[in-house]
């Protein structure tokens, strides 16, 4: 045990924050949520759980062995998502530094997210075929309600409000992926199964950024875009006017009124069992749809072996260090 200790003390152990709605307003935007099928996920129960950040450099079997241990401790979880990807190319990929509650999810320290939950299942039809124009619908919801949602809450410190009106970070957590493969009879190891899966969350990010960007054009584009300008603090002249022309030109191609939209946890590729099944870890690699991932694990992974509690986390990582592409700021400017 000793051993579990001092590695667990080499990493960052950090618990939950949590956030404060206005009553009023923000529950009249809950029932439309409910409504179009998805729910606002709330503040955690009142014992917080504990998350082990883990970088990108790997320690050795000594560091994973003392993780392994920790695996029976049901409060305590493991985070590996280092990265929180924008959805803009404009924008730098950011640290996850810290929790926020209530989901386990990794990401800035003191940045501002509304949550809100989809499960798949609740959009499957008898024989597992899924309402996919709900499903649309429903994540279009979702971009409407956090858009309004992030303008009456009451964030609890003055930094975290600063993020909201700067980055409007919206955490669309996609959950049931496992369930539904299940339902529809498809085994995790088949290629058809993570080719249907891969298809299904580009159409989501897809209509979650298509939305978005509406929202954007209707209003501002983020905040967090316009202060990127690479022009501001050259001298007048010729040169400061060319790169605003591009920029400009950048910001009309990859509008979008919020910094971060989907959020995929690794366990909700998992059945909701009270047991996770090893082979479901074959669906790691629909990771790289995440803007950003949740660590609450609701299942026991106390039956896993050292050999299978270390290649899941290993992979997990590999898929996450792998997402995104290099910044089109090239491109567009």
């Amino acid at each position: 045990m000793n051993d579990v200790t001092a590695t667990a003390a080499e990493l960052s152990v950090v618990g939950c924050d949590t956030q404060i709605a206005d009553a009023s307003q923000a529950a009249r935007l809950c029932r439309r949520l409910r409504h179009a099928g998805a729910e606002t996920l709330g503040a955690p129960g009142p014992r917080a759980n504990n998350y082990v950040l883990i970088g990108e450099t790997d320690r050795g079997d000594r560091l994973w062995r003392a993780l392994w241990e920790l695996r029976t401790e049901p409060r305590v979880h493991t985070a590996f998502a280092d990265r929180v990807l924008p959805q803009c190319p404009l924008l730098s990929t950011e640290r996850g530094r810290a929790i926020a509650s209530p989901i386990g999810l990794q990401a800035p320290a003191d940045s501002a997210w509304v949550c809100m939950g989809i499960d798949l299942v609740r959009f499957t039809r008898p024989g597992g075929m899924l309402d996919e124009q709900a499903l649309k619908q429903c994540v279009e919801s979702c971009v409407d309600v956090g858009e309004a949602l992030h303008d009456a809450l009451a964030w609890p410190t003055a930094d975290s409000q600063h993020d909201a009106w700067l980055n409007r970070r919206l955490a669309i957590v996609v959950s049931g992926i496992g369930d539904l493969l299940r339902t529809r009879g498809m085994a995790p190891s088949d290629h058809n199964s993570l080719r249907y899966l891969n298809q299904l969350l580009l159409c989501l990010r897809a209509s979650a950024q298509a939305r978005s960007r509406v929202l954007a054009m209707r209003s501002e584009p983020l905040p967090a875009i316009g202060l990127s300008d690479p022009s501001h603090g050259l001298p007048r002249g010729s040169i400061r006017d060319d790169w605003r022309r591009r920029w400009r030109e950048a910001v009309r191609a990859t509008l979008v009124r919020h910094r971060n939209l989907l959020v995929i946890s690794p366990w909700s590729l998992f059945p909701a069992d009270a047991r996770a099944d090893y082979k479901y870890a074959e669906l790691l690699p629909l990771l790289r749809h995440a803007d950003a991932c949740a660590f609450n694990r609701n299942m026991s992974i106390r039956h896993w072996n050292f050999s299978q509690f270390k290649h899941f986390h290993q992979r997990a990582r590999a898929v996450l260090k792998q997402r995104g592409g290099t910044s089109q700021i090239a491109e567009h400017v």
